[in-house]
Protein backbone atom coordinates (compact mmCIF):
# COMPACT_ATOMS: atom_id res chain seq x y z
CA UNK A 1 0.00 0.00 0.00
CA UNK A 2 3.00 2.08 -0.52
CA UNK A 3 4.02 2.24 3.61
CA UNK A 4 6.88 0.71 5.61
CA UNK A 5 4.72 -2.03 7.94
CA UNK A 6 8.02 -1.21 10.81
CA UNK A 7 9.26 -3.89 12.86
CA UNK A 8 7.21 -5.62 15.10
CA UNK A 9 9.43 -7.22 17.92
CA UNK A 10 8.58 -10.97 18.25
CA UNK A 11 6.30 -12.25 21.44
CA UNK A 12 6.08 -15.18 22.75
CA UNK A 13 3.67 -17.01 25.56
CA UNK A 14 5.05 -16.48 28.95
CA UNK A 15 3.16 -18.72 32.15
CA UNK A 16 3.16 -16.78 35.32
CA UNK A 17 3.54 -19.56 37.58
CA UNK A 18 6.59 -21.34 39.03
CA UNK A 19 4.45 -23.50 41.57
CA UNK A 20 5.36 -26.99 40.83
CA UNK A 21 4.17 -29.96 42.59
CA UNK A 22 6.76 -29.86 44.84
CA UNK A 23 6.83 -26.04 45.30
CA UNK A 24 2.67 -25.27 46.09
CA UNK A 25 1.05 -27.33 48.35
CA UNK A 26 -2.40 -28.97 47.05
CA UNK A 27 -5.59 -28.75 49.66
CA UNK A 28 -7.14 -31.94 47.79
CA UNK A 29 -7.00 -34.36 45.41
CA UNK A 30 -9.10 -33.77 42.31
CA UNK A 31 -10.44 -36.92 40.22
CA UNK A 32 -12.53 -35.31 37.61
CA UNK A 33 -12.30 -34.45 34.28
CA UNK A 34 -8.87 -33.17 33.10
CA UNK A 35 -9.63 -29.51 32.22
CA UNK A 36 -8.32 -26.60 33.46
CA UNK A 37 -11.97 -24.84 32.81
CA UNK A 38 -13.54 -27.80 34.54
CA UNK A 39 -11.66 -27.70 37.84
CA UNK A 40 -11.66 -23.62 38.00
CA UNK A 41 -14.89 -24.43 38.51
CA UNK A 42 -14.59 -26.90 42.04
CA UNK A 43 -14.87 -25.63 45.80
CA UNK A 44 -11.94 -22.99 46.49
CA UNK A 45 -11.38 -22.35 42.15
CA UNK A 46 -9.16 -25.69 41.92
CA UNK A 47 -7.07 -28.21 44.70
CA UNK A 48 -3.89 -25.89 44.77
CA UNK A 49 -3.42 -24.16 47.61
CA UNK A 50 -2.64 -20.60 45.79
CA UNK A 51 -5.89 -19.77 43.90
CA UNK A 52 -4.02 -17.91 41.65
CA UNK A 53 -1.64 -20.62 40.82
CA UNK A 54 -1.47 -22.66 37.42
CA UNK A 55 -3.76 -25.62 38.08
CA UNK A 56 -1.92 -28.15 35.86
CA UNK A 57 -4.23 -29.75 33.68
CA UNK A 58 -3.19 -28.52 30.34
CA UNK A 59 -6.15 -26.57 28.81
CA UNK A 60 -3.43 -24.27 27.32
CA UNK A 61 -1.70 -27.56 25.47
CA UNK A 62 -4.72 -28.55 24.30
CA UNK A 63 -5.60 -25.13 22.90
CA UNK A 64 -2.37 -24.76 21.07
CA UNK A 65 -1.46 -25.65 18.07
CA UNK A 66 2.19 -25.42 17.94
CA UNK A 67 2.82 -27.91 20.29
CA UNK A 68 4.43 -25.10 22.31
CA UNK A 69 3.01 -25.34 25.72
CA UNK A 70 3.68 -28.73 27.79
CA UNK A 71 2.34 -29.41 31.88
CA UNK A 72 5.87 -30.09 33.69
CA UNK A 73 5.78 -31.02 37.17
CA UNK A 74 2.54 -30.03 37.70
CA UNK A 75 2.63 -26.14 35.48
CA UNK A 76 2.50 -25.03 32.40
CA UNK A 77 5.68 -24.03 30.63
CA UNK A 78 6.22 -22.99 27.30
CA UNK A 79 8.91 -23.68 24.35
CA UNK A 80 9.66 -20.25 23.31
CA UNK A 81 11.21 -20.90 19.80
CA UNK A 82 7.73 -23.27 19.28
CA UNK A 83 5.58 -20.42 20.40
CA UNK A 84 4.40 -18.46 17.58
CA UNK A 85 1.93 -15.93 19.89
CA UNK A 86 -1.50 -16.93 18.27
CA UNK A 87 -2.65 -16.18 22.11
CA UNK A 88 -4.90 -19.21 22.08
CA UNK A 89 -3.14 -20.52 25.15
CA UNK A 90 -3.61 -16.88 26.88
CA UNK A 91 -7.49 -17.57 25.50
CA UNK A 92 -7.88 -20.98 27.61
CA UNK A 93 -6.01 -20.35 30.97
CA UNK A 94 -9.17 -19.47 33.05
CA UNK A 95 -6.85 -18.00 35.78
CA UNK A 96 -5.72 -15.55 32.74
CA UNK A 97 -1.78 -16.88 33.81
CA UNK A 98 -0.40 -16.52 30.52
CA UNK A 99 0.90 -13.63 28.94
CA UNK A 100 2.41 -12.52 25.90
CA UNK A 101 5.78 -10.95 26.21
CA UNK A 102 8.50 -9.47 24.12
CA UNK A 103 10.97 -12.30 22.95
CA UNK A 104 13.83 -10.22 24.09
CA UNK A 105 12.90 -10.14 27.33
CA UNK A 106 15.28 -11.72 29.93
CA UNK A 107 13.76 -11.19 33.07
CA UNK A 108 10.32 -11.98 34.16
CA UNK A 109 8.19 -12.37 37.41
CA UNK A 110 6.84 -15.63 37.58
CA UNK A 111 4.00 -15.38 39.47
CA UNK A 112 0.43 -14.31 39.33
CA UNK A 113 -0.39 -14.24 43.04
CA UNK A 114 -1.95 -11.29 44.81
CA UNK A 115 -2.17 -12.51 48.30
CA UNK A 116 -0.32 -11.14 51.29
CA UNK A 117 2.72 -12.39 52.38
CA UNK A 118 1.79 -14.72 55.05
CA UNK A 119 -0.99 -16.04 53.37
CA UNK A 120 0.84 -16.77 49.89
CA UNK A 121 4.11 -18.38 52.00
CA UNK A 122 1.81 -21.00 53.54
CA UNK A 123 0.86 -22.55 49.83
CA UNK A 124 4.08 -22.05 47.85
CA UNK A 125 7.45 -21.99 48.74
CA UNK A 126 8.12 -19.23 45.93
CA UNK A 127 5.69 -17.11 45.15
CA UNK A 128 6.17 -13.24 45.39
CA UNK A 129 5.54 -11.40 48.75
CA UNK A 130 5.12 -8.07 47.44
CA UNK A 131 8.18 -7.38 50.06
CA UNK A 132 9.47 -4.99 47.23
CA UNK A 133 13.15 -5.27 47.62
CA UNK A 134 13.52 -5.35 43.34
CA UNK A 135 11.10 -2.42 43.32
CA UNK A 136 14.57 -0.36 45.16
CA UNK A 137 17.42 -1.83 43.62
CA UNK A 138 15.98 -1.65 40.06
CA UNK A 139 17.66 1.60 38.74
CA UNK A 140 15.69 1.48 35.22
CA UNK A 141 12.71 2.07 37.65
CA UNK A 142 11.34 -0.81 35.42
CA UNK A 143 9.36 -2.13 38.59
CA UNK A 144 6.51 -1.79 40.42
CA UNK A 145 4.57 -3.68 43.06
CA UNK A 146 0.97 -3.81 42.67
CA UNK A 147 -1.48 -5.86 45.19
CA UNK A 148 1.60 -7.79 46.84
CA UNK A 149 3.11 -9.08 43.06
CA UNK A 150 5.63 -7.38 41.25
CA UNK A 151 5.42 -6.50 37.32
CA UNK A 152 8.18 -5.39 35.44
CA UNK A 153 7.89 -3.41 32.27
CA UNK A 154 9.64 -4.48 29.43
CA UNK A 155 10.11 -0.64 27.69
CA UNK A 156 12.10 0.11 30.94
CA UNK A 157 13.66 -3.35 31.60
CA UNK A 158 17.49 -3.16 30.80
CA UNK A 159 17.94 -6.95 31.51
CA UNK A 160 20.76 -6.24 34.41
CA UNK A 161 19.16 -9.06 36.90
CA UNK A 162 19.53 -7.16 39.82
CA UNK A 163 15.90 -7.50 40.95
CA UNK A 164 16.23 -11.29 40.35
CA UNK A 165 19.68 -11.67 42.57
CA UNK A 166 17.82 -9.56 45.20
CA UNK A 167 14.28 -11.50 44.78
CA UNK A 168 14.27 -12.95 48.57
CA UNK A 169 11.75 -15.99 47.26
CA UNK A 170 13.82 -16.14 43.79
CA UNK A 171 10.24 -15.51 41.90
CA UNK A 172 12.15 -13.42 39.57
CA UNK A 173 14.10 -15.11 37.12
CA UNK A 174 16.36 -14.41 34.54
CA UNK A 175 16.07 -16.34 31.21
CA UNK A 176 19.04 -17.06 28.67
CA UNK A 177 18.62 -16.19 25.31
CA UNK A 178 20.72 -18.39 23.03
CA UNK A 179 22.86 -16.61 20.65
CA UNK A 180 21.73 -17.18 17.04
Amino acid sequence: MGQDAGEKERMVAFVKCAGTCEKAQNEYEYYGIADCQMVNMMQDVGPKGCDYGCLGFGSCVKACPFDAIHVVEGIAVVDKEACKACGKCVAACPKKLIELIPYSQKTFVQCNSNDKGKSLMDVCLVGCIGCRLCVKNCEAGAITVTDFLAHIDPSKCTNCGVCADKCPRKIIAPREIPVS
